[in-house]
């Protein structure tokens, strides 16, 4: 990668940073007095063009997130967010899709019915995503 690639890569990094923690922060904590978190937002830029979320906090499955989540990539169609749910799943959002790797059987049952629009499953080609 040219060092101006890297360079651009290095302030869209920073600036969808910023803005998904705005987003993730009206949904539950990056911290708390007792250092518990409900999520973590991968805060190294380790991986190009993608974004991680680690939590187990179902709240952030949620469409609505989802969708805020989305809505900010628009304009950065190389990148993607990573949410990892454990257990459950996750979900890997790009500008004009949803890639849905939840896996319901684990999920609690208000939980299993949940949609994505524009949404398609995980599939084999991706299946070696880590969540």
């Amino acid at each position: 990668m040219s060092e101006d690639l890297r360079a651009e890569q290095g302030r869209e990094w920073s600036l969808l940073y910023d803005r998904i923690n705005e987003v993730l922060q009206q949904y539950g904590q990056a911290d708390d007095m007792d250092g518990q978190k409900d999520y973590l937002l991968v805060d190294e830029n380790v991986r190009f063009y993608q974004h991680r979320i680690e939590t187990e906090n179902l709240a952030f499955a949620q469409p609505v997130v989802i969708a805020a989540l989305q809505k900010l990539l628009i304009g950065y169609p190389n990148w993607e967010i990573m949410i990892a749910l454990g257990s459950f799943g996750g979900v890997v959002i790009h500008d004009d899709e949803i890639i849905d790797g939840l896996q319901r059987e684990h999920l609690p049952k208000e939980f299993q019915a949940i949609e994505y629009e524009g949404s398609r499953p995980l599939r084999t080609l991706f299946g070696d995503v880590k969540y």
